[in-house]
């Protein structure tokens, strides 16, 4: 594929003025139904391409192939969308700074895509230009000007409208009948985000100027005056948010038409309450959304949108998105796809071949026994990892921290590669390094009991917190029972042993714990870390979590004959 876009529409070139051009009379369309299919992908997470025991999976080719037999005889009868977090979590797009994604993007012709809080992880200006697309890329030697538009009404910087994103686009398509008979229809799409400030660094957030005022109203509103001037026929709301929820908080009334939604991973379809139609397409390319659009004609050749029909989750076939050689699953799969998933694989090919060691113990996000749900041997690993980065006794990672697993899948080992840490640790934070009391630590343990401060302080390793479960009924409390250090009991019943009170300890975080204040609405403590961020008690923050994870982790391969450890034990344990 190459930059220079052609018309889709074949049309030819401007006539000589000096001829007479003489043009027919337009003859009014068939009566009846007239339908466009839409397809949404979300939350892709940069895995365009996936690579398992059975092969290279060429997940978003697939899409793109049913993408492209929609698109049928020179005239663009689908409508594509995708509702946001787009580059974090697959190696593939984390070492090339999310290019496979936007590239594919642009090749697709995609109509618009909303803003997800992961586009704020690598800086906003290295994910959205400054003209409200997704960023230019370079492919087959030319220079490419990305024309994927970026939608989001309700970002604000500084309290003004962030001005690289719009607000809505309104992108002309063809519906067509059961003849093959098409009509022109205008989509309108309007960008909208949640309030998902609370998942996003607040360094690259908040403390640059940005909030979100995620008042439903402002959609609705956009969407009555987009219908009432005529300026389109439909209008969808594609949100980073859940779409059962959008639809809901709609209210009675709303002149939306359709809310495509996303940012929790999850698949859905349905209406609410009031009527309102709703879609989501999964995550990471396993799924896709897919409606129909259908619209009606008169015998005055009147037309008007009547409803979304046909709302759906299609999966990606996992065997029909395999190719291990040139003609295998072709008719499934868009070559052109196809050709910036394999150069993105061979460009990261260093990478995802260099293997740091091995593990014998998979790990994987499933709960460890006695934990209570906050102990993982996933997290485990990437707590010991963070510990060692910072030269720490104790580390925590959050619960949405964790995005990968690596399990053995019946195998006694598996080779860890440079890709591998990239996928454990996506978001490129720095490591804050704390120097406490450990009187000032059980600050720290008392915040995560709370509910506020459950999900970012849920996963630790370093000494064991022992907690109790109190049952109110319809919710409970938790609260530190005791800490112990290598066995030792250094605090019980709300008494330290001996001087452990005053003792020094080091903690290490990531980025996101350490800046992210949160005061529990119940008890009103706040995220201690935040108040000592401007004090001596931070000792560092230099160093960036996955770069300095492979170094750690080929340190110890070296030293142990390539045998990485895993901590199986949990070191939050239920009381």
């Amino acid at each position: 594929v190459s930059c220079n876009k052609q018309d889709p529409y074949n049309r030819p070139d401007k006539p000589n003025e000096e001829e007479t051009i003489v043009e027919p009379q337009p003859s009014l369309p068939r009566p009846g139904e007239y339908v466009l299919p839409l397809i949404e992908t979300t939350d892709i997470h940069g895995y365009i391409v996936y690579s398992d025991d059975s092969g290279v999976h060429y997940r978003l080719a697939y899409i793109a192939d049913k993408a492209d037999d929609l698109r049928v005889r020179g005239e663009d009868r689908l409508l594509l969308v995708d509702g946001g977090d787009l580059y974090q979590g697959a190696s593939v797009s984390n070492l090339m700074g999310g290019w496979p994604v936007f590239a594919s993007m642009d090749i697709m012709g995609y109509d618009a895509v909303a803003l997800g809080n992961h586009e704020f992880d690598w800086e906003i200006d290295n994910t959205v230009d400054g003209d409200s697309t997704l960023p230019d890329y370079q492919w087959n030697g030319e220079a490419c000007v990305n024309e994927v538009p970026v939608v989001c009404a309700n970002l604000y910087k500084d309290g003004r409208r962030a001005s690289f994103t719009r607000d809505y686009v309104v992108v002309e398509k063809s519906a067509e009948n059961k003849y093959g008979e098409t009509v022109p229809v205008k989509i309108g799409i309007i960008g909208f985000a949640v309030d998902y400030s609370g998942s996003i660094m607040t360094s690259r957030f908040a403390s640059q100027g940005f909030s979100i005022n995620a008042d439903f109203s402002i959609a609705n509103s956009i969407a009555a005056d987009l219908e009432d001037s005529g300026e389109c026929d439909v209008t969808v709301l594609l949100i980073h948010g859940v779409a059962s929820d959008t639809a809901a908080k709609l209210g009675q009334g709303s002149r939306i038409d359709l809310v495509l939604g996303g940012h929790s991973h999850q698949t859905m379809s349905g209406r609410s309450d009031y009527g309102v139609p709703f879609l989501q397409g999964g995550r990471y390319c396993e799924h896709y959304g897919y409606a129909e659009l259908a619209f009606t004609v008169d015998d005055q050749g009147n037309l008007a949108f009547s409803r979304a029909a046909n709302m759906m989750n299609r999966a990606v076939d996992p065997v029909r998105d395999v190719q291990s050689s040139g003609n295998m699953n072709r008719e499934d799969l868009s070559a052109d796809i196809v050709n910036v998933s394999n150069y993105a694989l061979s460009a990261t090919a260093d990478a995802q071949n260099a293997v740091i060691g091995r593990i014998s113990v998979g790990a994987t996000s499933a709960y460890i026994n006695g934990s209570g749900g906050r102990a993982a041997t996933i997290s485990n690993w990437m707590c010991d990892i963070t510990r060692r980065i910072g030269e720490a006794d104790v580390a925590f990672v959050n619960s949405g921290g964790i995005r990968t697993n690596f399990p053995l899948n019946g195998a006694s080992s598996r080779n860890i590669t440079v890709a591998n840490v990239y996928e454990m640790f996506p978001f490129s934070n720095a490591i804050y390094i704390y120097r406490l009391s450990y009187a000032e630590l059980l600050k720290v343990f008392e915040f995560a009991m709370t509910s506020g401060g459950e999900g970012l302080f849920s996963r630790m390793t370093g000494i064991d917190c022992y907690y109790t479960e109190t049952s109110h009924g319809s919710y409970s409390t938790y609260s530190v029972h005791s800490l112990r250090k290598d066995g030792t009991v250094i605090y019980q019943g709300g008494k330290w042993t001996g001087d452990w009170a005053s003792r020094s300890v080091t903690l290490a975080v990531g980025e996101y714990l350490a800046t992210y204040e949160r005061t529990d609405y119940y008890t009103g403590l706040p995220n201690p870390l935040v108040g000592w961020n401007q004090t001596d008690r931070l000792v560092g923050n230099s160093l960036v979590d996955n770069d300095n994870a492979v170094l750690v982790l080929r340190s110890e391969a070296a030293a142990s004959g390539g045998l990485l450890r895993i901590d199986t034990a949990p070191h939050f344990i239920l009381y």
